[in-house]
Formats: structure tokens, sequence, C-alpha cells
């Protein structure tokens, strides 16, 4: 990249930014298969040269419209932000806000900011510039309180729901089916007509089964 003109990586910057705008677009979310089938890589792969790019030329278009103060903020928040974007969308579901769509996700992107930038003041400041309230018995009390508030955290995030047509494959149990070969035989119905067929054969243990879809 060093050896790229910065013109070229201007243009460059450009078409993976549009790239990765349209793929934001496309995607349906979680359901969205392409996402496991190379897709995020591709995006991680994208993001990376695209910061390459505005590396190489700042002040691109792209390099200026990225390089704005709110976004610049943003940034300084970026990885309190990644760690709590997630909780914070399992615990603000559609049913406990009453919001689905865009209100919620406004809701979910606020909670999520003000928290980073919480944690980014109480915890990773103090850290990284070595406060002096973090030291000594001031900092043992707010490390075992940090500890504390991730617990209370891990209780209160509810346990992921089997999403809509997916199958939980460690609950299967054989119908007595048996081929030829001797392994075991179950059908999968989800609806709307779809079904798929498993078979099983013992594995290890007499109790457990090892299952091809």
């Amino acid at each position: 990249m060093s050896r790229a003109g910065r013109r070229a990586a201007g243009r460059c910057s450009l078409v993976l930014a549009a790239a990765i705008g349209a793929y934001w677009g496309a995607a349906d979310g979680q359901d969205s298969p392409s996402l496991f089938h190379g897709g995020l890589f591709l995006h991680a792969l994208a993001s990376a040269l695209l910061v390459a790019c505005l590396a190489r030329a700042p002040r691109s278009p792209v390099g200026r419209f990225l390089g704005a103060a709110p976004l610049s903020r943003l940034g300084t928040v970026s990885y309190s932000l990644y760690l709590w974007h997630w909780p914070v969308y399992l615990l603000l579901g559609e049913e406990r806000l009453g919001l689905e769509g865009a209100p919620r996700t406004l809701v979910l992107l606020a909670v999520s900011v003000a928290l980073a930038h919480i944690s980014k003041v109480l915890v990773e400041d103090p850290v990284r510039f070595r406060a002096r309230w973090a030291k000594g018995r001031t900092g043992a009390v707010a490390l075992v309180a940090a500890f504390a508030a991730l617990a209370a955290l891990w209780t209160a995030v509810p346990e992921p729901r089997t999403g809509k047509g997916s199958v939980d494959v460690t609950r299967l149990v054989p119908d007595g089916g048996r081929r030829a070969d001797g392994r075991a035989v179950v059908d999968l119905h989800l609806g709307a007509g779809h079904s798929i067929g498993v078979t099983g054969r013992p594995a290890r243990y007499e109790e457990e089964w090892a299952w091809d879809c």
C-alpha cells in the first residue's frame, strides 16, 4: 500500500466504502446465509483495506467524511462499544422495550454509546493513564465492584432462543428406524412443507450419537 499513489488509494477507498455500504444494505442481518459463507471474512478484509487506503490518502473524500468530529469521538469509545452492544441487544428485547424496528435500534444505540463512554471514563482511562484512585484500596474496591457488576450482568442476560426453522441436534432422539447399515433415521419437519432427513450412528459411548444431515 505504501507504493500506491494517493490518488489511487483515494479511489480505492471510495470503491471499498461503497461496497461495504452496499453489503450492509443487502445483508438481512443474522438471517443472511452469506454472512457465514465468507461474507464476514470479506467484510473484515474490505474494512482492513479501507483503513490502509485512508492511511495513505487521509484527505480523500472518504477520509474527510470518516474523519469528521462526531465519528472521531465515536472512535474513542469504539472498543467499549464493541463490548457493550451485544449484551444491550439481548437485554433490551422487543418485548421488554415495547419497541421494534428503527425506534428500538435508536434506543439500543443510545444506551450502548452511553455505557461505552461510562466504562471508558471509569475503567479504560484510569488503567491506561494510571489514575491515583485506581491504586491501593480504592483500586481494589473498584475491581471488586466491576466483577460484581459483570456477574450481575451475566445472570441478567437471557439465554439465546433457538431461531425459527433451526434444529437443536443435541436433543435429537432416534425414532427406531434403521437403515441396512445399522444407522438410525430421524425425519425432521420444519413447517411450511419443509423437512430434512438425519441419520446417526453410535459414537464413542452408547448414549452419544453422531448425526449427519
